[in-house]
């Protein structure tokens, strides 16, 4: 991009330097200045003169046809280097048959009322190119190249809303067997809507906001709650 440039600034200065040139040697041949009267119709320039200058306008004329094509010559360049770098772009960008926004629409048909949460993002699932669209209650995958839905983590959402802090604290105190719950809070974490139910022994369990089930949990035994406390 650099040395286009400089052949353009090159070029002009070229055609400048001759237009200038051009003019001051007429004056100076035909002897004239901005005060001399204008010469009458009747004044005949000598031969040797006249031939001169016919040979500055021709040299003239011959700088200015080469200063524009190489004017020319640097355009060329110019835009041979921008649709080389536009095939480059579009080379390194693959294209895919299905777009974002179809992605999105084929996922809000299939989402039974969940709220998008934000634009479409291309991921690979599996090995698969996928648009992953996510909802305020999970994700929904769709092939990026066949519009299929290779993956929907709302399908088994309850349709009758989310659980409430009291089932969610039954269901994690029966998969720990019993204990006392210090704090409960909802939280979207991996493409899942779920209350996170803290313990006094520091065990965590997490709860689908909307299934139910048990989806992850920390359990802290007697053993580790002896040891954290000598750590202490």
């Amino acid at each position: 991009m650099n040395r286009t440039m400089l052949l353009i600034a090159a070029a002009l200065t070229t055609f400048v330097l001759v237009l200038v040139g051009g003019v001051a040697s007429y004056l100076s041949v035909s002897g004239l200045t901005a005060t001399d009267p204008a010469p009458t119709a009747t004044a005949a320039l000598d031969p040797t003169v006249e031939a001169l200058i016919r040979e500055r306008e021709a040299a003239y004329q011959a700088a200015l046809a080469e200063a524009n094509q190489r004017l020319a010559e640097a355009n060329q360049q110019l835009a041979g280097q921008q649709s080389q770098n536009t095939a480059a772009v579009m080379a390194s960008t693959p294209a895919y048959a299905v777009s974002p926004e179809q992605a999105q629409a084929i996922a809000q048909a299939n989402a039974d009322g969940a709220t998008l949460m934000r634009a479409p993002e291309l991921v690979s699932l599996q090995g698969t190119p996928a648009y992953e669209v996510m909802f305020d209650r999970g994700a929904i995958y769709v092939d990026a190249q066949t519009g299929a839905i290779v993956a929907n983590t709302l399908a088994s959402l309850a349709q009758n809303g989310p659980i409430s802090q009291e089932q969610a604290i039954a269901a994690a105190t029966a998969y720990l067997g019993g204990g006392a719950v210090a704090k409960v809070e909802r939280e979207h974490e991996h493409g899942v809507d779920a209350y996170e139910v803290k313990f006094t022994n520091g065990s965590e369990v997490y709860v689908d906001a909307y299934s139910g089930q048990v989806v992850y949990a920390k359990v802290k035994t007697t053993e580790q709650e002896d040891h954290d406390d000598k750590d202490d």
